[in-house]
């Protein structure tokens, strides 16, 4: 298990304050270049299980959390920036206010600097890591964030919760599923295997390949990977569902991969960048 510093960006203009959402939200945010790796993958190196310090400048460490098993993803819940990536966390403890643990503290007790310079940095020092731990040995942790009941035509495009991203995500397929089922379709999740779609559907000599998204609310606006978009423009097997109010009265939508060209207007929303 490791132990990394989380700085909630609170000398910035776009962060003052943030630090209260990024605790009520239960996660790690970030935005911009974060000293050139980016926010996805800045707040994606720790692992889960791994204990992550949130660091308000000018205080100190004001809160931990674990990371969990669900990596960052684009937000706007939290800075409200282009580029912004949130990642959820769980096991919240969270220091009374008027307790923060200072720099100033933690170099007394252990005689290491701690990384808060860093958007997301790993604390290497066991002496600093048992005294943080021996700190916050009696802090409650916080119940789970109950999930709020999505309301219709909201958050169609993206859904900035990540709890709620992933019930939607698997309701929209538990829906797909049960439909090919109730038509005598055997059904393989392919999900894990980077193929550019989800389940990989036949019938005797038929065969779909079928990729699922689901949505809270009834706007039929879709992010595809650079993987899907290939797969339906390639492969006349390619099926798209599109599951509308997929938390409240799942509605299906069915797209063949050249109806899904013809009929949606694709913009990249992002770019890779690799050195030459």
């Amino acid at each position: 298990m490791e132990h990394w510093l989380f700085n909630t960006d609170e000398t910035e203009p776009e962060g003052e304050g943030k630090y209260k959402k990024l605790i009520r939200q239960r996660v790690v945010a970030a935005w911009g270049s974060c000293k050139g790796l980016g926010a996805e993958v800045t707040l994606n190196r720790p692992e889960q299980g791994d204990w992550i310090y949130f660091f308000r400048a000018g205080y100190g460490i004001i809160a931990r959390a674990q990371a969990t098993d669900v990596y960052a993803a684009p937000s706007r819940s939290i800075f409200n920036e282009a580029g912004e990536y949130c990642r959820p966390v769980d096991s919240l403890q969270v220091l009374p206010e008027s307790m923060p643990i200072t720099v100033a503290s933690i170099k007394e007790n252990s005689g290491y600097q701690i990384p808060y310079r860093q958007v997301m940095g790993r604390i290497l020092n066991k002496a600093a890591q048992d005294y943080l731990e021996f700190r916050f040995g009696s802090t409650e942790t916080l119940p789970k964030k109950p999930l709020p009941k999505p309301k219709p035509g909201s958050f169609s495009f993206f859904q900035p919760d990540p709890e709620i991203r992933k019930k939607v995500e698997r309701a929209a397929i538990r829906f797909v599923k049960a439909k090919y089922r109730k038509e005598k379709w055997s059904v393989r999740s392919v999900e894990r295997e980077n193929v550019g779609y989800d389940l990989h559907c036949t019938k005797g000599s038929l065969v779909e390949c079928v990729e699922v998204k689901g949505a809270t609310g009834n706007e039929q606006q879709i992010v595809l990977t650079a993987n899907e978009l290939g797969k339906a423009q390639t492969d006349n097997r390619f099926v798209l569902y599109v599951i509308t109010n997929a938390l409240i009265k799942p509605t299906a939508h069915r797209y063949s991969g050249s109806q899904l060209i013809s009929g949606f207007d694709i913009q990249p929303i992002q770019y890779r960048a690799k050195l030459k």
